[in-house]
């Protein structure tokens, strides 16, 4: 059986109920990364914006093209059928739309750097862009996941932005990291992985930048 037929498969388990499999299937389309940075860089261009009409003006920039423009992007090779279904779960697929993403995230820091962005929203899209290209080199070779990479960026962000009480958020990068595992779209290596590749560059990013 191939992966896209097991693709297939989860939502027919999921109508017979398997335990905890119509959870997971949840938790996977409601924390999808490209949905996951929606909040989390609000919160960002909010909180470092010298007023709300530019806090909110930097988050337009910055979600529609770290997130809008890749999700349509998926969707529309979703419909061609470049692409087995929106969580792109065949790895060979993956490389199209993460090289498009990367340079939408380089698109989208010129235009920050152009409008004077705050230091932390410019590290933080660094750090996105950088764990998308070492994502990228991986995902040449092995499924490391997204969802993990998505989850624990935001919740390392929110924490070194806003302070340890962002820290409450951390069971979500578990869960996150359960339900792949649970509709077999990766191994608890693959879950590891995104998590520490993502908390490492954003770390290092946010130190490189002197936060």
């Amino acid at each position: 059986m191939t992966i896209l037929d097991k693709d297939k498969k989860q939502p027919q388990l999921a109508s017979e109920q398997a335990p905890g499999l119509r959870f997971a299937l949840l938790v996977s389309e409601i924390l999808n990364p490209l949905f996951v940075g929606l909040p989390t860089l609000l919160l960002i261009a909010l909180h470092t914006a010298p007023n709300l009409g530019l806090g909110l003006l930097w988050w337009a920039i910055t979600t529609g093209g770290v997130c809008a423009a890749p999700f349509w992007f998926i969707r529309r090779g979703v419909r061609s059928g470049d692409f087995s279904d929106h969580h792109v779960s065949i790895r060979q697929q993956r490389f199209l739309p993460l090289l498009f993403s990367i340079g939408c995230t380089v698109a989208t820091l010129i235009v920050l750097l152009l409008l004077h962005a705050s230091t932390t929203l410019l590290a933080t899209l660094v750090s996105v862009l950088i764990s998308g290209i070492l994502t990228l080199g991986i995902t040449r070779y092995w499924k490391i996941s997204l969802h993990q990479v998505g989850i624990a960026g935001s919740v390392t962000v929110l924490s070194l932005v806003f302070g340890p009480r962002c820290l409450l958020l951390s069971p979500l990068i578990a869960l996150v990291g359960w339900a792949r595992w649970r509709v077999k779209a990766h191994t608890m290596l693959q879950v590891l992985a995104g998590t520490v590749l993502a908390m490492l560059v954003t770390i290092g990013l946010f130190r490189l930048f002197g936060l």
